[in-house]
C-alpha cells in the first residue's frame, strides 16, 4: 500500500483538487495521494471529524488542505465549499465527486418515497450540484472532473433498487457533461469500483445477509463470485486509477468508464 510521504512528485505541483467525501474510504485514499503528488487538497464532507484527521494525515506530510463541513445535497453548502476551495487555496483544477451512500436494503416494494429520495438527492443530484459549480473554474485552465459510480450501476444488486439507479445515473452524466465540456479541455470521467474492502463493505455485506438469511462470508463470497481472481478490490485500486485520469496522462481520455473490479465486470 502507498503510503504519504516526504518526497514531492511534481505531477500536481500547483494544482488544486476539491475531493467529496474525503473523511472516509476512498474519498480520503484519494485525498491523500493527490496530496502526496503535490496537489492543494480540499476535501468537504458532513463529518468534521473524519476530515480532520484525514486533513492532520496530510499536514503531517507535508501536504496543503482545506476541510470543509457541508452537504452536497444542499445547493448552498456545495456552492459556498467551491467559493471557500477556491478563495483559500487560488483555484480549481481536479473535481473528484466520491461522496454517496449506501442507502436501503430491502424490496423496492417495501421503500419509502423519502428512502428512494435521499439516496438519489446525495449520489446523483449531489455530483451534478459539485459540477455545476466547478465548472466555471475548471474553466479557467482547462480541468479534470473525476466521478467514482459503482458497478452496480451497470448490473443488478438485489435489495439495492435505489442505489443502483443512482449510479446508473452517474454514467450518463458522465458521458454528456464530457462531450459539453471537450471544447473547454475539461475531461469527465467515472469510476465504476465493486466490492471495494474496508467499514462501508463490512456493514453493506452485514446487512444484505441478514436480509437474505445468510451468512455475512457466504454473501461476501456471492459479490465477489464473478471476479476471475476470486477477490474485491482496494481503496487504494480505486487511487491509482483516478490520479491517472488526473494526470497528464489522462489528457486524452474522457467520457469513459472505468471498471475497477478485479474482472468481474466486463463492459
Amino acid at each position: 500500500m502507498q503510503r504519504v510521504g516526504k518526497t514531492r512528485d511534481p505531477e500536481f505541483a500547483g494544482s488544486t483538487a476539491l475531493v467529496t467525501g474525503g473523511g472516509h474510504g476512498i474519498g480520503a485514499t484519494i485525498a491523500k495521494r493527490l496530496a502526496a503528488a503535490g496537489a492543494a487538497v480540499a476535501m468537504m464532507g458532513r463529518d468534521p471529524g473524519p476530515l480532520k484527521e484525514t486533513a492532520v494525515a496530510i499536514e503531517a506530510a507535508g501536504g496543503r488542505c482545506l476541510t470543509l463541513q457541508a452537504d452536497i445535497s444542499s445547493e448552498e453548502d456545495v456552492k459556498r465549499a467551491v467559493a471557500e476551495t477556491v478563495a483559500e487555496l487560488g483555484s480549481l483544477g481536479i473535481l473528484v465527486n466520491n461522496a454517496g451512500i449506501a442507502g436501503p436494503t430491502g424490496p423496492l416494494a417495501t421503500l419509502g418515497r423519502s428512502e428512494w429520495e435521499q439516496v438519489l438527492a446525495i449520489n446523483l443530484t449531489g455530483t451534478f450540484l459539485c459540477c455545476r459549480e466547478a465548472i466555471p473554474h475548471l474553466r479557467e485552465g482547462g480541468g479534470r472532473i473525476i466521478i467514482i459510480g459503482s458497478a452496480t450501476g451497470k448490473k443488478p444488486l438485489l435489495n439495492r433498487t435505489p442505489y443502483a439507479t443512482s449510479k446508473t445515473g452517474l454514467i450518463g452524466l458522465t458521458r454528456t457533461l464530457a462531450a459539453e465540456l471537450g471544447p473547454d479541455e475539461i475531461t469527465v470521467n467515472l469510476i465504476s469500483p465493486t466490492v471495494v474492502e474496508g467499514p462501508r463493505l463490512d456493514g453493506v455485506v452485514r446487512t444484505m445477509a441478514a436480509e437474505r438469511g445468510i451468512s455475512e462470508g457466504e454473501m461476501l463470497g456471492e459479490l465477489t463470485a464473478d471476479s476471475p481472481l476470486g477477490r474485491g478490490v482496494t481503496e487504494e485500486d480505486v487511487a491509482g486509477v483516478a490520479l491517472f485520469l488526473a494526470s497528464e496522462a489522462g489528457a486524452n481520455l474522457t467520457g469513459q468508464d472505468y471498471n475497477v473490479t478485479a474482472g468481474s465486470v466486463y463492459y
